[in-house]
């Protein structure tokens, strides 16, 4: 016997009606999926052409080109402490062609000026994490600081008037440094620069007594002998030049790092994530990379985009704290 069916023939016109559009969304998701990507992919490096974040950038994009299968381009978006890049791609389609590498600032500066334009919980989708920023004191070979301990003394027997060249107020070095005074008793004159090849000529020229940077800008003027590390700041020593002590063997708890990953504007499809996540994570391991971390002395710092995320999180509340108690705010 024949039984009727639940729904008029009407009804399953307007079912079918309904159901075209989620298929078509699914097969559209499915082929944007497989199509990206289908035009050059943009990373922002939020400081100057020549410091150490842009040529890890540079070997990046050479060594995810043909990953890709699409050029890779680096565009220098220095500024705003570091954030300038950040700021823009918070503002940015959400197609995954525009992506920035973020630092230390982009979870401090929020802290310090609320009206920046962006939320690191809430504007951007993380990628992929993968490397960290190694810290160093340095001078020029002729300086009469031998020592991470000769410049401390400095600041606490002459205050203000010893002056470091270091980036931005709201980076990480100016606002360790007001935490490191007030633990030590000391004052020095912070200089502000936008690149770290702008600090190389200030320190070459004598403009500044030190310079408290990322490491590996500085690696050619070090091998030369025409600059000299008074310090490594970081957990450990330098494995390229061992015999420097870090500032914590020298009597001074200063432990500076920065790591640093891939965003994306918030909204950013999960499927695209994932694309770009596994691209940049076999370009992590193309040997050029790996070459230039040496270089650089900067470790690896591979997250995938939860871990990074996670990380984001607890790097924004510790900044928070930071400035606390650096009564910055």
């Amino acid at each position: 016997m024949h039984m009727p069916s639940r729904f008029s023939a009407g009804r399953r016109r307007a079912l079918a009606a309904l159901g075209a559009p989620l298929a078509a969304s699914l097969l559209g998701r499915q082929a944007r999926a497989a199509d990206f990507p289908s035009r050059p992919i943009t990373l922002l490096c939020p400081f100057g052409a020549g410091g150490s974040v842009d040529q890890y950038m540079r070997a990046l994009s050479m060594a995810a080109m043909p990953v890709f299968g699409q050029n890779v381009l680096v565009e220098n978006k220095p500024g705003a402490g570091g954030t300038l890049s950040a700021a823009v791609v918070a503002r940015a389609r959400p197609d995954g062609y525009t992506l920035a590498m973020t630092t230390g600032s982009t979870f401090r500066a929020p802290w310090l000026e609320p009206q920046i334009g962006f939320s690191p919980l809430t504007d951007f989708s993380y990628v992929i994490g993968m490397t960290s920023l190694e810290f160093c004191a340095v001078v020029r070979a002729d300086s009469p600081f031998k020592t991470f301990a000769d410049f401390m003394r400095a600041g606490q027997q002459r205050p203000g008037q010893v002056q470091y060249a270091a980036g931005d107020p709201t980076t990480l070095v100016p606002v360790s440094m007001v935490d490191i005074e007030a633990r030590y008793g000391a004052k020095f004159q912070h200089i502000p620069f936008k690149s770290g090849s702008d600090m190389v000529t200030a320190v070459m020229g004598g403009h500044v007594a030190v310079v408290i940077d990322s490491v590996g800008t500085y690696v050619p003027q070090i091998k030369s002998g025409k600059l000299r590390l008074l310090a490594a700041l970081g957990e450990n020593r330098f494995a390229a030049w061992p015999q420097v002590p870090t500032a914590r063997e020298q009597g001074f708890e200063v432990v500076l790092s920065a790591p640093m990953g891939l965003v994306g504007p918030k909204g950013m499809a999960p499927d695209i994530v994932a694309s770009l996540h596994q691209g940049f994570r076999r370009a992590m391991q193309a040997p050029a990379v790996a070459e230039a971390l040496a270089v650089l002395n900067q470790p690896a710092w591979y997250r995938d985009p939860q871990g990074f995320a996670a990380y984001a999180r607890e790097a924004y509340e510790s900044s928070g704290e930071q400035l606390r108690r650096a009564k910055l705010i």
